[in-house]
């Protein structure tokens, strides 16, 4: 074929389109060919329509969706495509924002992962002063799988809404566990970077007191752990716990349980 008519070949050599994303455009009525062979079926373009295929690469580009792109080629008005233009740029932030959010996120994960590296287990007793926090929480009533499929539903609405997966995780502690050397749990909690008030139960808040507390490092393996030191420093001061906290150290994806995990005790003094 003679003249200004070009094949898809040689419009996809010319353009960088690949012939294939050609046909695609074809089927679905975005960039037709201006003529189409009845006999070889061969499609062909003219040089006047490279204007089009231009405008679509400049958009897909910018992640136009075709619906869009069509829109646009079809309207001769620059305002109203100025304000569909808009509406996209409006979007892209948002997806911008959302994947920045992804990032931070994963930077996250791995200080959670070098913060497990850097433990030493056990560590010494030390005192602290801790703020009063509200925490979600879910207490186990019938028995030790209880407490955690409440917990997720006391925060399902948290995580739906929640564009982030950072978080603090504890669990309050039956004080007999200390000294038989058992993680017996009464219940799980857990705070999240972002304020969540408006979609969180009144009834799932549970208020951890301010106060002094006894702290140290532990290493837990199932529900096994290691209290000596903590109980050999609570009968030296004369402490009898009652309000005792286990506190996950590092935020990790995967099942850690059998092979251990480190926990931060807080014994309230």
């Amino acid at each position: 074929m003679k003249g200004d008519m070009y094949t898809v070949g040689e419009v996809s050599k010319m353009t960088g389109v690949s012939k294939d994303t050609l046909l695609y455009y074809d089927k679905i009525n975005l960039f037709k060919p201006q003529y189409v062979n009845p006999e070889t079926k061969y499609r062909y373009y003219t040089y006047k329509q490279f204007w089009q295929l231009d405008i679509i690469i400049c958009c897909k580009n910018l992640g136009i969706p075709i619906p869009v792109i069509r829109d646009i080629l079809l309207t001769k008005d620059s305002q109203k495509i100025i304000e569909m233009m808009k509406v996209h740029q409006e979007e892209a932030m948002t997806r911008s924002n959302y994947y920045k959010k992804v990032a931070e996120d994963i930077d996250w994960y791995v200080e959670q992962y070098n913060m497990v590296k850097s433990i030493t287990v056990p560590s010494q007793i030390t005192v602290e002063h801790f703020q009063e926090r509200r925490v979600i929480y879910a207490e186990n009533e019938n028995n030790m799988k209880d407490y955690h499929s409440k917990f997720l539903e006391a925060t399902k609405n948290v995580l739906k809404r929640t564009d982030s997966f950072r978080r603090s995780s504890g669990f309050i502690m039956n004080p007999e566990g200390i000294e038989k050397n058992k993680f017996m749990k009464i219940g799980e909690y857990a705070e999240f970077e972002s304020d969540m008030e408006d979609v969180v139960n009144e009834e799932n808040y549970h208020v951890i007191p301010e106060g002094e507390y006894a702290c140290c490092i532990v290493n837990v393996v199932n529900r096994d752990v290691d209290f000596s030191q903590l109980n050999q420093w609570l009968m030296e001061h004369k402490i009898k716990p009652e309000l005792v906290l286990m506190e996950e150290i590092g935020f990790q994806l995967f099942d850690y349980f059998a092979q251990g995990y480190p926990c931060r005790v807080k014994v309230k003094i």
